[in-house]
C-alpha cells in the first residue's frame, strides 16, 4: 500500500477528528439498525473524545474500504486494527486500547475436526483485508480461502451451506435469525482459537502528534470505565474467566451441591450447556436464597442461576430469561383432609414465594406461617404446627424420598400453582441479558428435554415436555420442509392400536397420533395412504410411491433400500396359541411348529436364519394369522404384544391365549423413509426425542384398554339383573323411538341438505375447491391476522398455459377432468394451513400462509412447475399442460387484499407474455 507521508497534522482547530471504522465488526466497530456508529471501540473513542475535549466524527466503510480511507488521507485515524507487517509498512500505530481473539468456525458435521491441518481440505471464508488471512498463513499455509467483501456476506454464505469453515471474532453474534441459524450449526465449543489479538488506533506514517494525543487520552480512562463497556457488549469483562453464577444450595433436584463439593442439578446442567452453546465460561458461587441475590446486587456474581418471581414480588434485578416454570403443591402429613378450602388451619409456605396471593385465594380462611427451608417447614408438619404447607412439588418429593418420610406425607395434585423462574442480571448489565438470552436461544427443546427427564421424576411436574413448546427450525430447514410439499404415509388398516382406519375411513391409532405430532412441529403436509397388506406398502415405500410407514424395524436388507429414524416406541413379539397348547416360554418351543407370521416382517428373516427348523406359515395380515391358528392351518402365530393385545381383548377369540417370548421382547419400531427424503430424518428425530415415556403411556391408553379382570362369576347374578333391567328400558325407548324416527330421519336429511348447501355455496363444483367467495374471505382474514402479527404471507396467480388447446383438441369433458386434476396437483404442493381455489376457467390461486420470505414461495411455484412437466393421461388421452404465476407477498408488494390480487395478477399476464411455464416475483 503506498501513502504520502503526514507529519505532525492534527484536525484544525473547531473541526471534529475524523475516525474511521469497519461498519460490520459486531460488537467491536459496526453500524447498528439506525445507521449510528456503535460497538466497544465506538464507546472507547467517545469517552477519548470526552476526557481530551476533542470532538469527534465516525465514517464507517467496509473493511478493505476503512483502510483505504486512512490511507487516502479522508480520515485522521482508524478506530482500531490488528497489527500486521503489511500495515506497519503503511501506517503508524498507538498503545493497544483493547483485544479480542479470534476463531475458526467448523460446522458441526465435521466438529471433529481440531487441528488447522485437518481444515487443508476446506475453503476457509475469511472478510477480503482482514487480518485473519495472515496469521492463518502463519500457522498453516496449506489452507485456502474463500474471501467476502463483508461479513454479512460470509454469513450469509455459512447460512446457505456454502462454507464449512469460516474465521471470526468471539460475540460475533448479534441476536437475530441469521447469527441463530449459524450458531446452530457451528458450534462455540467446536472452535479453534486462530490467536489472540490486540487492537491498535491507526494513523497514518509520522503523525507523532496525534499518536502521543491518543495514547495520552487514553491513559486518563478509568480501568472502570473499560471494564463496563467491555460488560456492556460481551456481557462480561474480558479479564476474568467468564460469567459467575449465583446459585442457592438445598433445592435439589434444580440445584445443590453435590457430595464431590461440586454444583450439581437441573438448573447447573443448563447454565452448563448455555456455556458449551455460547463459548462463554461460567463459575458458580452458592449461598442461600436472599444471600445469592444480594451477591448479584453487589457485584460478586454476574447473574442468579433462576429465581422465582411474579408481577407482585419482584427482586429489583433485570428479568434475562425465562429458564423454566415451577409446579408447586399442597403437602400434609393428615392423609384423610377434607373441604381444605372451607378449614380454618395454619399452613406452611416460603416468604418470597411469588404465589402466595394465589395461596390465599385457595385457602381463604387459612393463616400463613413462613418458612425459610423446606427442612423447617417439613419438621413443622412433622410436628403438628401446621396441617401441610405448600412447596416445589419436585423439591418437596425429592426431600421426603432422601429422608424416607414420604409414605408419611400426601400430595395434593389438584392444588397447584405455577411459579415463574428467571435468570437475573443488575438492571445496568443489558450486554449480559443479551448474552444470556442468545445463548438460551440456541438451546433446543430436544435437549432441554433431556436434561428435565435427567432430574424431574414425575412427568407431570415437567415443564419443557408440554405440547406447546415447538422445535427450532433454521430458515434452511424450513425451506427445505417447505419444498417437500405433501409427502405420502403408509399405514394398516387392521393393526390395532398401532395403526388402523375409522370407519369413516380416517387414520387413527398410535402412529396416527405420531403423525399428528410431526405435522405440528414441522408444519409438513402428510396424507395417509392405507394399505390391507404390510409386504405391498413396503414395496411402495421402496419404489417412493409413499415416502413414510412407522412401526419398522431396521434390518440390514432394509437399511441398503431405504432409511430409517431413530427407534421411537418399544415392539416386543407375543405368540398366540390355543387354549390347549402347552405355555411357551422360550423360542426353542416353537421348533418343528408352524409358525404363522405377516409377510414383509422383518422378524421373518430372522427367524428363517436363526430357527431354520420352524416352519414358517407367511400370511397377509394379523386378522389371516389369527383365523391361521383357529382353522388348523398353523400351530401357533407370532405378532407384536400391542397389536394382539388389542385383538384380543373383546373377547372374540375365546379359544386362544398369549404368551410372551423372553428371546423377542427387545424390539423397537421406527419410521422408514423413503430415499428421496432422507433429509427429513433428523428433523423426525428430533420431534421423537421429545416423546418421553408420559406421553407415551398417555398415546397407549388412548388407544388400548385392557380388560384385565377374570373374576367374571362372582359378578354373574349382577349381570343378569343389569341385563334384564336394560331390556325393560330398551322396551320403552324402542316405542319412544318408533313415534319419533320419522320425525329424526327428517331432521337428520335436513341438516345433511343444510351442509351440502353451505358446502356448495363455498366450493367450485368442478374442482371441490374452495371458489372465489370462500377464497376472498380467507385473504381478508389473512391480512387481518398477519398485519396483527407482523408476518408475510404470499399470493400465487396461476393461469394455464395451453388449456384452450387441450378444449378444443378433446373436447369440454377433458378440459374438466384436467381442471380437477390440476386442483389435486396443487393441493399437493402446499400445506395443511394453505388455500387452494379455482378463481375463475382457468384460473387458480393458492394462499400461502405465515411464510419466512419470498423464497418459501419461489420453492412452491417451482414445485408446481415441475409437477405440470409431467404428461397427464385422462381416459388414455396424454394431454400436456403448463402455467403462469404470479406472486405477490405481504406485506412487501401490497397491504390488501385487493392491491395485492392485482398485483399478482399483473406478474402473471408478465410471465405469460414471455413464453408461459415461469413464475414473476418483484425482487
Amino acid at each position: 500500500m503506498t501513502v504520502s507521508a503526514k507529519h505532525d497534522v492534527m484536525a484544525p482547530a473547531g473541526k471534529p477528528l475524523v475516525i474511521v471504522l469497519g461498519e460490520d465488526t459486531y460488537p467491536y466497530q459496526y453500524l447498528d439498525e439506525q445507521g449510528n456508529a456503535a460497538g466497544i471501540l465506538v464507546d472507547m473513542w467517545n469517552q477519548w473524545s470526552t476526557v481530551t475535549n476533542t470532538k469527534v466524527r465516525f465514517v464507517s466503510r467496509h473493511w478493505q474500504d476503512s483502510l483505504h480511507q486512512l490511507a487516502q488521507n479522508n480520515a485522521d485515524v482508524h478506530i482500531g486494527m490488528a497489527k500486521t507487517k503489511a500495515r506497519s509498512a503503511a501506517f503508524d500505530f498507538a498503545k493497544p486500547i483493547t483485544s479480542l481473539n479470534t476463531y475458526l468456525y467448523v460446522h458441526k458435521s465435521i466438529k471433529s475436526k481440531k487441528q488447522f491441518s485437518d481444515l487443508i481440505p476446506y475453503q476457509i471464508g475469511i472478510v477480503e483485508g482482514s487480518s485473519h488471512e495472515v496469521m492463518l498463513q502463519q500457522l498453516e499455509p496449506r489452507l485456502s480461502y474463500k474471501r467476502y467483501k463483508n461479513r454479512n456476506q460470509l454469513l450469509a454464505a455459512a447460512d446457505k451451506g456454502e462454507l464449512y469453515v469460516f474465521a471470526g471474532i468471539e460475540g460475533y453474534q448479534r441476536n437475530g435469525p441469521l447469527e441463530q441459524d449459524i450458531a446452530a450449526n457451528f458450534y462455540s465449543s467446536s472452535r479453534i482459537l486462530i490467536q489472540k489479538v490486540d487492537l491498535f488506533p491507526a494513523v497514518n506514517k509520522g503523525n507523532k502528534t496525534l499518536i502521543r494525543k491518543i495514547n495520552e487520552g487514553f491513559a486518563l480512562i478509568s480501568p472502570s470505565v473499560i471494564k463496563q463497556i467491555e460488560r456492556r457488549w460481551l456481557g462480561y469483562h474480558k479479564q476474568k474467566s467468564g460469567v459467575v453464577i449465583a446459585m442457592q444450595n438445598g433445592v435439589e433436584p434444580y440445584a445443590d451441591i453435590g457430595a464431590d463439593g461440586l454444583p450439581t442439578g437441573m438448573l447447573v446442567d443448563l447454565w452448563q450447556l448455555w456455556s458449551n452453546k455460547s463459548g462463554i465460561n461460567i463459575d458458580f458461587i452458592s449461598g442461600d436464597m436472599n444471600s445469592t441475590i444480594d451477591d448479584v446486587k453487589r457485584g460478586i456474581a454476574d447473574v442468579h442461576i433462576g429465581y422465582p418471581e411474579s408481577n407482585d414480588i419482584r427482586s429489583g434485578l433485570k428479568q434475562a430469561w425465562h429458564i423454566l416454570s415451577v409446579k408447586s403443591r399442597f403437602f400434609s402429613r393428615d392423609q384423610h383432609l377434607e373441604n381444605i378450602d372451607e378449614t380454618t388451619m395454619r399452613i406452611g409456605v416460603f416468604p418470597t414465594a411469588p404465589y402466595i396471593a394465589q395461596v390465599k385465594t385457595a385457602f381463604p380462611k387459612a393463616q400463613l406461617r413462613f418458612y425459610d427451608s423446606l427442612e423447617t417447614m417439613v419438621n413443622a408438619a412433622y410436628n403438628k404446627e401446621i396441617v401441610g404447607f405448600v412447596s416445589s412439588s419436585e423439591m418437596t418429593s425429592h426431600y421426603l424420598l432422601a429422608n424416607k418420610l414420604w409414605a408419611e406425607f400426601r400430595q395434593y395434585t389438584d392444588i397447584e400453582f405455577n411459579t415463574d423462574m428467571f435468570a437475573l442480571t443488575r438492571i445496568d448489565d443489558s450486554g449480559l441479558a443479551d448474552r444470556i438470552q442468545a445463548g438460551f436461544n440456541l438451546i433446543s427443546v430436544e435437549e432441554q428435554i433431556q436434561i428435565e427427564r435427567k432430574w424431574l421424576i414425575n412427568p407431570d411436574d415437567r415443564y419443557f415436555s408440554g405440547a406447546t413448546n415447538k422445535i427450532k427450525l433454521t430458515s434452511q430447514q424450513k425451506q427445505y420442509l417447505a419444498s417437500l410439499g405433501a409427502i405420502k404415509m403408509g399405514y394398516l388398516k387392521n393393526w390395532a392400536p398401532m395403526e388402523f382406519q375409522g370407519k369413516n375411513g380416517q387414520f387413527l391409532g398410535v402412529n396416527a397420533d405420531i403423525k399428528n405430532l410431526l405435522v405440528k412441529q414441522l408444519n409438513l403436509t402428510i396424507i395417509p395412504v392405507a394399505y390391507d397388506d404390510f409386504g405391498l406398502m413396503v414395496n411402495d415405500l421402496v419404489k417412493g410411491e409413499i415416502q413414510l410407514v412407522a412401526s419398522m424395524a431396521q434390518t440390514t436388507a432394509r437399511e441398503t433400500a431405504l432409511a430409517f429414524s431413530s427407534p421411537y416406541w418399544p415392539s416386543p413379539w407375543a405368540i398366540v396359541t390355543s387354549l390347549t397348547q402347552p405355555p411357551i416360554f422360550n423360542i426353542s418351543q416353537v421348533v418343528g411348529k408352524r409358525l404363522a407370521v405377516v409377510e414383509g416382517y422383518h422378524i421373518v428373516d430372522q427367524l428363517r436364519q436363526q430357527y431354520p427348523a420352524i416352519d414358517l406359515v407367511l400370511v397377509a395380515n394379523t386378522e389371516q394369522g389369527i383365523n391361521a391358528v383357529i382353522n388348523g392351518k398353523a400351530d401357533m402365530f407370532v405378532e407384536q404384544v400391542a397389536t394382539l393385545a388389542s385383538t384380543l381383548k373383546g373377547g372374540q377369540y375365546p379359544s386362544l391365549k398369549m404368551s410372551l417370548i423372553a428371546e423377542l421382547t427387545e424390539q423397537h419400531s421406527r419410521i422408514g423413509f423413503f430415499p428421496g427424503v432422507k433429509e427429513l430424518v433428523p428433523l423426525v428425530d428430533r420431534v421423537l426425542s421429545t416423546i418421553d415415556e408420559s406421553t407415551q403411556q398417555n398415546m397407549y391408553q388412548k388407544w388400548v384398554t385392557l380388560d384385565l379382570s377374570s373374576d367374571t362369576l362372582q359378578y354373574e347374578p349382577w349381570v343378569k339383573i343389569l341385563v334384564i333391567s336394560v331390556l325393560i328400558l330398551a322396551a320403552i325407548a324402542f316405542v319412544i323411538f318408533l313415534s319419533n324416527r320419522r320425525l329424526n330421519t327428517e331432521i337428520q336429511k335436513r341438516l345433511k341438505a343444510e351442509d351440502n348447501l353451505k358446502f356448495m355455496a363455498n366450493h367450485d363444483n368442478l374442482t371441490g375447491l374452495p371458489n372465489r367467495g370462500l377464497f376472498d374471505d380467507r385473504l381478508h382474514q389473512a391480512v387481518l391476522t398477519h398485519h396483527r402479527d407482523k408476518q408475510r404471507f404470499a399470493l400465487l396467480f396461476l393461469d394455464l398455459d395451453g388449456f384452450k388447446a387441450v378444449n378444443d383438441l378433446h373436447g369440454h369433458h377433458i378440459g374438466d377432468k384436467l381442471l380437477h386434476r390440476v386442483g389435486l396437483l396443487l393441493n399437493k404442493c402446499v400445506r395443511e394451513s394453505d388455500t387452494v381455489a379455482r378463481f375463475g376457467g382457468d384460473e387458480f390461486v393458492l394462499l400461502l400462509n405465515n411464510i419466512d420470505d419470498k423464497s418459501s414461495a419461489r420453492h412452491v411455484a417451482d414445485n408446481i412447475l415441475l409437477a405440470l412437466k409431467k404428461p397427464i393421461v385422462i381416459d388414455n388421452i396424454t394431454v400436456a399442460i403448463s402455467a403462469s404465476i404470479g406472486i405477490a407477498v405481504f406485506a412487501d408488494d401490497a397491504d390488501t387484499a385487493q392491491r395485492l390480487l392485482k398485483c399478482a395478477d399483473k406478474l402473471m399476464y408478465q410471465a405469460k407474455k414471455i413464453g408461459g411455464h415461469q413464475y414473476k416475483i418483484n425482487e
